[in-house]
């Protein structure tokens, strides 16, 4: 089981990475705008949905909070959204 989520975390890292890069490839962040959504550090009792849309709002998007990924969702993750 543990080595189950290890790998889905090292996928889900992954995924996130290349999705940044591609769209610094594409240009998407020259124009100063952020992209439409951007997700990061996993969401723990010291970083919850207050302190993670204080920290999209301080990135300039519109809003942020702790989304769940995998089936089921078993890890919540930092999301930004425009």
């Amino acid at each position: 089981m543990k080595m189950a989520s290890s790998k889905m975390l090292v996928v889900f890292t992954l995924t996130i990475l290349i999705a940044v890069s591609s769209d610094l490839v594409s240009g998407n962040f020259s124009s100063g705008e952020p992209s439409s959504q951007l997700c990061f550090n996993p969401c723990t009792p010291t970083l919850g949905n207050n302190e993670c849309k204080t920290i999209c709002v301080n990135k300039k998007y519109k809003e942020g909070s702790c989304v769940g990924f995998g089936i089921p969702p078993t890890f919540k993750y930092c999301c930004c959204n425009n």
